[in-house]
């Protein structure tokens, strides 16, 4: 139970760094959506941040969890391996992202990129103008993750929730000091400057544990090649909401203006919060899993990941139902003003909402591939994230005649979830009794329950003509009372575990 307790405490703390970091985002979004709305130039700025920076930061991400379980056992051995490990892992990474951003100026140059992206004329000119300055912050976006990965390893767990910060603000403020869509150029640079800021929020971290980056080339490292193995394996499943949302972006670019900028506003939305959560509760739970992993044997250690499994899915399952049912006044009062008009708020609904069913999908695939990791199997989660990009693939080309962004993106969410459960069972399928089922089968009650209620605020009020603030109130309010009758459902029906650490952290809270 202190165990629990204390696991529990660490990730209530990283989810409160985390949210403040990502309410900051939101804040960032909703500005840039005053700003620039989903017009033309948008498309063109959306669609070089996905090709580029979200490619990188999905890739960094990837270098990252490969890169924890090598520092983290070097680190029992001692802190000078660690480092020497680290400094090394480093500076191959840096090298090859220079190098591979030296390739990427050749082909913008040379290559005949307008096939790829369907534009031409000035917008294609435009284009691979926006792509070449957001092709320099690979080196830095690799570094600040690598960095991260050692100071993860040290039991810094907020760091990666808490270093997009100074990035938000910064941006924040420019927003605030742009007062159109012609100040596109302007924007994307400060976005490329934003970034150094998060490595220098890495610092203070340096300083306090003395820590030196021993940086040196030892290409014939045997920890190289398993960080190297591990992180190809890793990059491909934790990129998969990448690629589906890559997948979508591209099959609505032939929808119409603004069908691009209506996905790209509804992922921007969806992953801090989906984040803020999932990668919470993993940036706690992945290092704790080797440890435990090394500490018992295999049914052990299935059994504690079928905990947290479970308490997660506890926290997830409501969250998902909610933020489908309320989508339309939670984008209405976040981003409908300035150029981000009504039209603009129905598109990204549809897909925002579509996106939120899909959210326990996602958690339970992250989770269970990190489970995977910590046991040096890479083969199950490589194959499963395949079935899931493959079955997006085929709805998406299923679908597409439909012509409707919403469907895009439920396309996504059920590729998702047929990935965790996948991925669930075939962790779970030799090991009796480490995960519940029958728990599950209550928690799924109880959200179906809620879900009805949720929905049914959401029709009854959806037609009132409510302010921005009476909106916040209200759905706020609905959104207690749900949560209040999910948690009652969930007692009555005996599963209360994470209901009682909650209990237990208000009280010492208040002692």
């Amino acid at each position: 139970m202190g165990r629990n307790n204390t696991t529990f405490r660490a990730i209530s703390f990283v989810t409160v760094v985390t949210l403040a970091a990502k309410s900051l985002g939101v804040v960032r979004e909703i500005l840039q959506a005053n700003a620039f709305g989903t017009s033309p130039q948008f498309d063109l700025y959306s669609t070089a941040y996905n090709h580029t920076i979200y490619i990188f930061t999905t890739l960094a991400y990837a270098l990252c969890v490969a890169a924890v379980p090598i520092i983290t056992k070097k680190l029992a051995e001692s802190r000078e391996a660690a480092e020497r490990v680290a400094g090394n892992l480093i500076s191959v990474c840096l090298l090859i992202s220079i190098l591979v951003v030296s390739a990427g100026y050749m082909a913008i140059s040379f290559l005949p990129i307008e096939n790829g992206f369907g534009v031409a004329g000035e917008r294609l000119a435009q284009l691979q103008t926006y792509l070449r300055i957001c092709l320099v912050t690979l080196p830095i976006i690799v570094l600040i993750y690598l960095l991260v990965s050692v100071f993860q390893s040290m039991g810094y767990y907020s760091l990666q929730g808490s270093m997009s910060i100074p990035y938000n603000l910064a941006l924040i403020v420019v927003l605030l000091s742009i007062p159109g869509t012609d100040r596109m150029l302007e924007y994307i640079i400060a976005v490329c400057f934003a970034w150094g800021l998060q490595l220098l929020w890495i610092v203070p971290c340096a300083r306090r544990e003395r820590f030196r980056l021993r940086l040196s080339l030892r290409f014939q490292d045997r920890d190289l090649r398993v960080f190297g193995k591990t992180a190809l394996v890793t990059l491909f499943t934790s990129s998969i909401f990448l690629l589906c949302y890559l997948t979508d972006a591209k099959t609505v670019s032939s929808f119409g203006d603004g069908a691009v900028s209506g996905v790209y506003y509804a992922d921007k939305l969806f992953t801090p919060i989906v984040t803020t959560v999932v990668y919470s509760i993993s940036v706690v739970l992945f290092p704790k899993y080797n440890q435990e992993y090394c500490s018992a044997d295999d049914q052990q250690y299935k059994s504690y990941v079928g905990t947290t499994l479970g308490n997660t899915l506890f926290v997830i399952l409501p969250l998902s139902v909610l933020l489908g049912a309320f989508s339309l006044p939670i984008v209405r009062v976040l981003f409908e003003r300035g150029s981000f008009d009504a039209s603009s708020s129905a598109m990204t609904v549809d897909v925002f909402s579509m996106y939120a069913l899909g959210m326990a999908g996602f958690c339970i695939l992250d989770l269970m591939n990190k489970a995977y990791y910590t046991m040096r199997k890479t083969m199950e989660p490589l194959l499963i994230n395949g079935l899931v990009f493959v079955l997006n693939l085929f709805l998406n080309r299923l679908l597409a005649s439909q012509a409707d962004p919403g469907s895009i993106a439920l396309a996504t969410s059920l590729s998702l979830s047929f990935g965790g459960i996948l991925s669930m069972i075939c962790f779970f399928r030799n090991s009796k009794g480490a995960f519940s089922v029958s728990r599950v089968g209550k928690e799924l009650f109880c959200v179906a329950v809620v879900s009805v209620l949720a929905y049914f605020f959401a029709s009854a009020f959806s037609g009132i003509n409510l302010g921005k603030l009476m909106s916040v109130v209200l759905f706020s309010f609905l959104g207690v009372v749900c949560l209040g009758v999910y948690g009652l459902l969930c007692w009555l029906l005996q599963d209360r575990s994470v209901l009682q650490n909650l209990f237990h952290l208000f009280r010492k809270g208040r002692n």
